[in-house]
């Protein structure tokens, strides 16, 4: 009797980011769990665009998304593991460059977290960020493909999207899964969403130097 072949999961080579400082900041666990749950839902969505023909064109090097988009959507938590990763994991020549790209950023500018075409923060980029991926064609300068050619850009996985969502809940002070459920089917989180390039950067230029502006998210 012929034994069925194993189906390969992409998502088996996802690995989810470790902080040994999970041990004493309880609010990174969260974060890492919620950006682990959409990664793997994401390289499963993209392995199986690519098995039907389609190719990935996102690669190192190509920005365009950092330079057009400019209302992407970050949700409190995500703002804080910015914040820490850029103040406490960010070193040499990159973190002085990033420095000044946030203390002179302005609204409808390219995001700030981009350096020589690379995102600097990319392993705590945000959901929104995880999720955009277009295949077949690099995009032009200046194309949003999303509504040049909407069947590029991968649709997520609502149910993953969620369950990444939902990870970051208890942040909020949401344990309890009955008020986790609530908040979920009443979009608490949604409501706390913000525009990445609508925060002041500033403040975490600031804070880059020790002082000790206050954090709004």
């Amino acid at each position: 009797m012929k034994k069925k072949k194993k189906r390969y999961n992409q998502s088996q080579d996802i690995k989810r980011l470790c902080f040994p400082e999970e041990a004493s900041i309880s609010w990174l666990p969260m974060l890492l769990d919620a950006y682990f749950i959409a990664d793997k839902a994401i390289a499963t969505a993209i392995h199986k665009r690519i098995s039907r023909g389609d190719r990935l064109a996102c690669t190192k090097g190509c920005s365009t998304c950092c330079s057009t988009h400019v209302t992407i959507p970050v949700y409190p938590l995500e703002v804080v593991g910015i914040y820490w990763y850029v103040i406490e994991k960010m070193m040499g020549p990159e973190r002085q460059v990033l420095k000044r790209q946030l203390a002179h950023f302005r609204k409808g500018s390219a995001c700030p977290f981009l350096i020589e075409g690379a995102c600097s923060i990319h392993p705590m980029r945000p959901l929104a960020c995880r999720h955009f991926n277009v295949f077949n064609k690099p995009c032009r300068p200046g194309e949003d493909p999303y509504y040049t050619r909407r069947q590029d850009v991968l649709s997520p996985d609502e149910r993953a999207k969620n369950r990444a969502i939902a990870a970051m809940l208890p942040f909020h002070g949401i344990k309890d899964r009955a008020k986790r459920k609530i908040a979920m089917k009443s979009g608490f989180l949604n409501s706390q969403v913000r525009n990445l390039h609508e925060i002041d950067w500033n403040n975490l230029a600031m804070r880059m130097d020790g002082k000790r502006p206050t954090l709004k998210v």
